[in-house]
């Protein structure tokens, strides 16, 4: 035997250790599957990027290993994202005691804790738990206060124009939600992050206004939904300008809508909310704003198309522009986001909407109505990680049939295999009798 051939079981050999260390050491995977079906939502990439403390994650589960296999495949994607992650199985038939102390009465389920926060979700899917790492990293501890008193849309309210329904959504986030009237307390409360004035028919008082406008100048964040009536004084503090008459807008027609009344509202390019929506925003009877001064940092989120404008006319029969009654074509602004330092060095944020139906229970499931809303909320309260994963499957796991193949399918299934089985049956039973 040549040398040659005495060195190739040891170069063979030395190959496969090589390829078992390389192996240990490089944890990079390739997803070649057509739609990314093997890797996470890029909103849940988003959000691990931006964590900045380990993540804990305890399977309540049985010891059966098809069962963990699959959950551990899931926490590799996080894992890959946020190396930080930590997975760690729990059989709660062999801790009883800790199980009990959780209130985990089934199975599997998963303890994601994060900033020494926890929360306990009840299936291991990337939709809930991305979701629950999102509430865990909540930046805020304060409440949102839907401030009352002056005959207010709630975000508690059950009423159709009432924020109820965006209230529940917002509590399901991690937001915590009140009822705030000045008059009763006198003051905002320091645990307060975030004020939401929605509609109110009746006119802040002086005292009222003071007080938020003093709360605005420490650097807390407003909501601020304009419909019925304009506060004077908190317009001209934020230095806006309300255009008369009401939103008519010809691109509703288009959608299919028969009110010329809904504004057709859609994101601008400088939007630091734009990638949050995935259509138009439904805006009924809303009214027009312009910033006046360059005081506030002023930066237009939602605005009409040009074949709008404000009717200050009666709004019915024929609605045509008149330009001598100051009816001003769009596009026009219908959403602004107003920020400044404050002499402590915080920033104040506030979110000014032309409309406050938009929000409301009977029109909150249209268009991106409820995304806008969402995205408001996180900007105002600085937890832009915060996001929503959608339901997510590939395509490549759909089927698109025409009806007529459809037809055939169903036709093939009902029809034709019960007839050939029976067929078939009775040329076994024929060819028996024969014999």
């Amino acid at each position: 035997m040549n040398l040659r051939h005495r060195l190739l079981p040891l170069l063979v050999l030395l190959v496969l250790s090589l390829a078992l260390y390389l192996g240990q050491r490089c944890d990079h995977q390739w997803d070649w599957s057509l739609n990314g079906r093997n890797q996470l939502h890029p909103r849940s990439i988003a959000l691990l990027k931006q964590l900045d403390a380990p993540l804990r994650i305890t399977a309540f589960v049985p010891d059966h290993p098809v069962q963990r296999a699959g959950i551990r495949e899931l926490l590799d994607k996080y894992r890959q994202q946020h190396p930080a992650t930590r997975l760690q199985f729990v059989d709660p038939s062999q801790h009883p005691e800790q199980a009990r102390k959780l209130g985990i009465h089934s199975t599997p389920q998963l303890l994601v804790e994060y900033n020494n926060r926890q929360e306990l979700i009840s299936r291991a899917n990337e939709q809930l738990l991305t979701r629950a790492i999102a509430r865990l990293s909540l930046n805020s501890k304060g409440w949102i206060a839907s401030l009352q008193g002056h005959g207010e849309a709630s975000l508690l309210g059950k009423r159709n124009y009432d924020l109820g329904d965006f209230g529940h959504l917002l509590q399901d986030k991690g937001y915590k939600i009140i009822d705030l009237n000045l008059a009763d307390t006198g003051q905002i409360p320091d645990n307060v992050d975030l004020l939401v004035l929605a509609s109110p028919s009746l006119p802040l008082s002086d005292k009222e206004s003071g007080l938020l406008q003093h709360w605005l100048n420490q650097g807390h964040a407003l909501l601020w939904l304009a419909d019925g009536v304009i506060p004077d004084a908190l317009a001209e503090y934020l230095q806006l300008d309300f255009l008369p008459g009401t939103i008519v807008d010809a691109a509703a027609a288009d959608l299919g809508m028969d009110n010329p009344t809904v504004a057709v509202a859609r994101s601008t390019p400088s939007s630091p909310l734009k990638d949050a929506l995935n259509g138009p925003v439904f805006m009924p009877g809303a009214r027009a704003i312009d910033p006046e001064s360059p005081s506030w940092n002023a930066i237009a989120l939602l605005k009409t198309e040009s074949r709008s404008w404000n009717e200050t006319g009666p709004l019915k029969g024929s609605i045509r522009r008149d330009p001598e009654s100051g009816e001003q074509p769009g596009p026009l602004n219908l959403a602004l986001a107003l920020s400044r330092k404050t002499g402590s060095g915080e920033e104040s944020r506030i979110l000014v909407a032309g409309d406050g139906d938009f929000l409301s229970n009977s029109v909150l499931g249209n268009g991106s109505n409820q995304n806008f809303g969402l995205a408001a909320i996180h900007w105002l309260t600085a937890n832009d990680r915060l996001v929503d994963i959608p339901p997510f499957t590939p395509t490549d796991q759909k089927l698109h049939w025409s009806p007529a193949k459809n037809a055939l399918i169903a036709g093939l299934f009902l029809f034709a295999l019960p007839l050939l089985l029976a067929i078939t049956g009775l040329f076994i039973v024929w060819r028996r009798r024969r014999r």
